[in-house]
């Protein structure tokens, strides 16, 4: 399968929701990445930035509530960048005159030498030397003139001989790319090319074992006998709880997070853990959290401002640590930091999904059914009673002052660090993509 190929069948799952969680999205992306740069030619970094940039932009536009999905196409123009850095540094190092680069740093010319105090001269009649020219008073003026020309005519010959040999290697050069050009042969390929595939590959295998990474933290987070409260499933929170359980002692209280109820499953996966588990309902947290010693929950997101983009109903939590002192601790992967802000009009943060999942799909049936037998007359109003719109969000929003840590594959982090991550894993001009694409793919 070619790569355009490939770009429409994944945009194409992505709009049909086949492909869900963060994690899988995050390295599915990374993939196509991977497939871009090495199967297809790129003379410079600006080619290669071009190419990536117009892809990723695709593919965020597929599905905009994913912020994984532009994070991890961020990570990769990042490493592109910071390539082509280096290599300019090292080409401006190398080359320490306008001339030839390979012949490496030039010593101080004829003329500079024979103007410099104390300058060893030995190769040089001492009757040149403007130092010494007290020292000689016997010397003779047509001496001097003569060495002292004979010094000036040198160093112009080194200069044209300097020209010269620039201007053959700009002639051979010449020479090279027309033949080239004549021949038909393909562009070629950036030289650091290969430094970004190796680092490309590093980041899948980063992916692969952030949760690993994250749940070896749990010991020093989790002490015996606490509390822990969580909220809902998540396949990061769970690892973690179920690491902490093989050293230490200690009860989990989950809320089962309607009306998805994943917290059942949650439950049910940590009592196979041997953990001690209590499961409750959503409106018991508040009256819970007293007994609480910590929150430990998972996130869809983290934004540029240290805020969570989590399950719906968190915040409700959050607020209910907030209230009892109780340490609120967000379990994520680096992989969904997003250099993005809550305010912007421009981003989608939030999905919505079936309304089955709050009111039985029978329970809808009929009241449509209802709705359409009242006919027009006096029963209009009570036919618009009947009509029930069912909201389901999927993400709240917590905001960064009710967030007391997050604990990452690479450490533990307050959300006031969170704008050094940003200027560690992104550049600057990428913490957006190309908006008028994202709206042109929208229509």
């Amino acid at each position: 399968m070619n790569l355009s190929n490939l770009v429409e069948e994944y945009c194409t799952q992505l709009r049909r929701r086949q492909i869900k969680g963060s994690f899988a999205c995050a390295k599915k992306t990374a993939e196509v990445m991977r497939l871009l740069i090495t199967t297809q030619r790129h003379p410079d970094a600006a080619s290669l930035i071009e190419d990536v940039r117009t892809v990723g932009t695709k593919l965020q536009a597929a599905k905009p509530v994913e912020l994984g999905i532009g994070n991890i196409v961020r990570r990769v123009l990042h490493m592109i960048r910071e390539e082509q850095q280096q290599e300019q540094l090292e080409a401006s190092e190398g080359s320490s005159t306008p001339g030839d680069a390979s012949k490496g740093p030039q010593g101080p010319g004829l003329l500079s030498q024979a103007f410099r105090p104390g300058s060893n001269l030995r190769a040089f009649n001492r009757a040149v030397s403007l130092s010494n020219l007290l020292d000689t008073p016997a010397m003779s003026a047509d001496g001097l003139s003569s060495s002292f020309s004979g010094i000036l005519t040198a160093a112009a010959d080194a200069v044209a001989a300097a020209a010269a040999g620039d201007a053959q290697a700009a002639d051979a050069e010449g020479m090279r790319r027309q033949q080239s050009s004549r021949k038909g042969r393909a562009p070629p390929q950036w030289s650091s090319k290969n430094n970004v595939i190796e680092m490309l590959n590093e980041l899948l295998d980063e992916l692969d074992g952030i949760e690993q990474q994250i749940a070896q933290q749990a010991v020093e987070h989790i002490h015996a006998n606490e509390v822990i409260l969580t909220y809902g499933m998540s396949d990061t929170t769970f690892l973690f709880l179920k690491e902490a359980s093989r050293k230490r002692e200690f009860q989990v209280v989950v809320a089962e997070a309607a009306p998805r109820f994943d917290g059942h499953t949650m439950a049910r996966q940590l009592a196979d853990a041997k953990v001690q588990t209590t499961l409750i309902a959503d409106s018991a947290v508040f009256a819970m959290m007293a007994r609480a010693n910590k929150v430990l929950v998972g996130a869809h997101a983290v934004l540029a401002n240290g805020g969570v983009i989590a399950p719906a109903g968190v915040h409700m939590v959050a607020l209910a640590a907030k209230r009892h002192s109780i340490p609120f601790v967000v379990l994520v992967g680096l992989h969904k930091l997003s250099p993005l802000f809550p305010h912007d009009p421009d981003v989608t943060l939030n999905d919505f999904q079936s309304p089955g999942q709050v009111v039985d799909f029978d329970v809808l049936a009929e009241s449509f059914m209802r709705g359409d037998e009242q006919q027009p007359g006096p029963d209009a109003a009570a036919a618009e009673c009947l009509s029930v719109e069912v909201h389901n969000p999927a993400y709240d929003y917590i905001p960064p002052h009710l967030i007391s840590l997050f604990v990452t594959d690479t450490g533990g982090y307050t959300p006031a660090y969170v704008y050094r991550l940003l200027a560690e894993y992104y550049s600057r001009e990428d913490y957006s993509l190309d908006k008028e694409l994202i709206d042109r793919m929208k229509l």
